[in-house]
């Protein structure tokens, strides 16, 4: 089940997830991923949406923390990420 898998992330208890890129975000990080369009980001909810085993393999494989490394690898260190408030 997709909720056993979430660990390492940013934020406690996510609703979402980008299955291809293999991280879970809230929701407000899922309309911004949505807002990009389904070639760059294809976002399912954690409780709502059905996960197939190659899906799952993905978010293991990758996760939060693998993903944080590999994307803000050339980001300054004087870079702010952004802050969702109540987070």
């Amino acid at each position: 089940m997709v909720t056993a898998l979430v660990r390492n992330v940013v934020k406690k208890n996510p609703d979402w997830g980008s299955y291809n890129i293999g991280v879970f975000i809230c929701t407000s990080c899922a309309g911004f991923h949505r807002n990009l369009g389904a070639h760059i980001s294809k976002i399912k909810s954690i409780l709502l949406d059905n996960w197939d085993a190659d899906q799952l393999s993905m978010m293991e494989e990758i996760g939060n923390l693998k993903a944080k490394a590999k994307y803000e690898m050339h980001i300054p260190m004087c870079y702010r990420r952004p802050y969702v408030y109540g987070s």
